[in-house]
């Protein structure tokens, strides 16, 4: 193989450091750097179907394509970030975490693990609720215990003036 080949084929796949990450667009850009001083701008991040991140830039990296060997073409593979990662994880389990700590396992002996570092909030429609440090807070809807609603339009029955117990939920 000449030289000139050679060169090409080492410039279809090559690993670039990312900056500039913009997220705001159709598809995610990067600037990376292609070869020594070398950058190319606005450079598109492949994201799996249902599965978006932004991954943060100090350390970020990916592999770089050469579409059709043609290096002005740059297409890149899903981004990582080595002193980011999420690590520890059994054989079958599945994790989706970010930066901070924050992280959602699922795990290969039936248990699912959610740890939020300051609140998880749950939001169907008009309803929402939020498990916090402070307890769980529900917000629109009804709450349901055991077939019985236990919500702001509950009644009880016995009720008698003073400090009595009330009956339980009708």
């Amino acid at each position: 193989m000449d030289h000139q080949t050679a060169g090409k084929m080492r410039g279809m796949v090559r690993r670039v450091v990312l900056k500039n990450v913009v997220d705001t667009g159709e598809t995610q850009t990067a600037s990376v750097e292609v070869a020594d001083g070398i950058w190319r701008d606005q450079v598109e991040i492949m994201q799996p179907y249902g599965v978006a991140g932004s991954v943060p830039e100090d350390g970020a990296m990916a592999l770089a394509l050469a579409v059709g060997g043609d290096e002005g073409d740059l297409l890149l593979m899903p981004a990582s970030n080595p002193s980011k990662r999420m690590g520890g994880l059994k054989p079958g389990e599945v994790g989706l975490y970010d930066h901070s700590g924050n992280h959602f396992i699922i795990s290969s002996g039936g248990i699912i693990n959610l740890q939020a570092a300051t609140a998880f909030r749950i939001t169907v429609g008009g309803v929402s609720v939020v498990i916090s440090e402070a307890g769980l807070e529900v917000t629109g809807g009804d709450v349901i215990h055991n077939g019985k609603s236990i919500g702001s339009t509950h009644t009880h029955t016995g009720v008698a003036p003073g400090s009595s117990n009330t009956g339980v939920p009708t």
